[in-house]
């Protein structure tokens, strides 16, 4: 099972793609449109708390 420290979660972005990666990003509906909250980590490869965020989600440093 996948741990997940929350507080290294952004509130105010996708927790899909924060959580699960930018893999997430293939099979979203929201992807592409003005809805989407994971622009900005697609664009970076980080949430808006500094994280860095891989294929399969948060990278622990």
């Amino acid at each position: 099972m996948k741990h997940i420290d929350t507080s290294k979660l952004s509130r105010d972005e996708c927790w899909g793609v924060q959580i699960n990666g930018i893999n997430h990003c293939k099979n979203c509906t929201w992807a592409g449109t003005s809805a989407c909250e994971g622009k900005d980590i697609v664009q970076t490869g980080k949430n808006h708390l500094g994280y860095r965020i891989g294929e399969d989600g948060i990278v622990d440093q």
